[in-house]
């Protein structure tokens, strides 16, 4: 080749070895293509708090034959204890359940650790209570109750045994619009007039 062809052949390398270099130091500088340097061992640290150890005065209550003890002093703690107390104390029933001392099954049914043949007697007794009620046990209210096994504590009803009161809303008819024209089907008045037809399907 010719002197002149030999410069450019010189001088297109020469571009090409600078930009390649230029990408080179590029990617060295960017954080998302250097490795990520190994985590240092720290210095081991005690806890600034004590480790948590589970509580075994409950096995050594169940070993000393004493959990039913603390089941009566705390009645919260299981829901049979808390129903037993608010049919004693506050002669209602708890959680759409009747009152242990008028249930029909007697409230303390058999459960999956005792004697099958009283898990199936209690079952087919909640059977036979169902097909003679199915309406009531499947639905049941304290207002409706047929059994009169349900209530509310003593000297209350639904609004003020509630914990969260609803607000107090008066229904008086003056203070709402009534009379507006047309099908009210959303729940929301309609400001057009006609049929339920026209106002739904249009002309």
């Amino acid at each position: 080749p010719s002197r002149s062809e030999s410069e450019n052949l010189a001088s297109t390398m020469s571009t090409s070895l600078i930009r390649c270099a230029t990408a080179a130091a590029l990617v060295a500088t960017c954080d998302g293509y250097m490795p990520s340097a190994a985590p240092s061992r720290a210095a081991a640290v005690r806890p600034a708090a004590a480790s948590v150890f589970m509580d075994e005065t409950v096995f050594e209550r169940a070993l000393a034959g004493e959990l039913e003890e603390e089941g009566f002093e705390n009645p919260f703690m299981s829901e049979v204890g808390w129903a037993d107390y608010l049919d004693k104390n506050a002669k209602s029933s708890y959680n759409m359940n009747q009152r242990p001392s008028l249930a029909d099954d007697g409230y303390y049914t058999a459960s999956i650790v005792d004697n099958p043949l009283d898990v199936v007697s209690d079952w087919l007794g909640a059977m036979k209570g169902y097909v003679t009620n199915p309406v009531a046990t499947a639905f049941p209210t304290i207002s409706n109750d047929p059994t009169g096994a349900r209530s509310y504590p003593k000297g209350s009803n639904e609004v003020s045994a509630r914990t969260i009161k609803p607000k107090e809303k008066d229904f008086d008819p003056k203070k709402r619009i009534v009379g507006i024209p047309g099908f009210n089907i959303f729940g929301t008045p309609s400001s057009k007039s006609g049929s339920f037809i026209e106002n739904f399907f249009g002309n």
